[in-house]
């Protein structure tokens, strides 16, 4: 079974060779704030005052290379798609049809082990800001 394209912004981060995606992928959720409003007659209403926050998502990704210079860029790749984020120039996650819009996300920060150094990948955990 072939791995289910995720795109962000256009580079392919579940193509089952440099990145693929592991298990526990958190989408996140929309806040939604409400607050309470009494009217004269006494009765509480609720209205919707804020869905406007970032939502935060957590994809878990192995990122394998063929080399350690080859791994790091591979992950300089992931990082330069982040940097092009903001929220004036937003960049597109497609997941699953779905697509999400990405403003500043932080850099992917992968852990230096053995992994990292002899067999050429590294676990890391992308986390994107996205549009509500």
């Amino acid at each position: 079974m072939a791995n289910p394209a995720v795109t962000f912004d256009s580079l392919n981060i579940n193509d089952g060779s440099a990145y693929s995606i592991l298990p526990d992928i958190d989408l996140g959720a929309t806040e939604v704030e409400f607050t309470e409003y009494r009217s004269y007659a006494g009765t509480v209403t609720q209205a919707n005052v804020s869905t406007a926050k970032l939502v935060q998502m957590v994809i878990p990704l192995k990122i394998a290379g063929s080399s350690v210079a080859d791994l790091g860029t591979k992950i300089a790749a992931l990082d330069t798609k982040i940097d092009g984020c903001s929220p004036a120039a937003h960049k597109h996650l497609v997941f699953d049809g779905v697509t999400y819009d990405i403003v500043a996300s932080p850099h992917v920060h992968p852990v230096l082990t053995q992994s990292y150094q002899n067999k050429f990948f590294v676990h890391v955990d992308l986390v994107l800001n996205r549009l509500p």
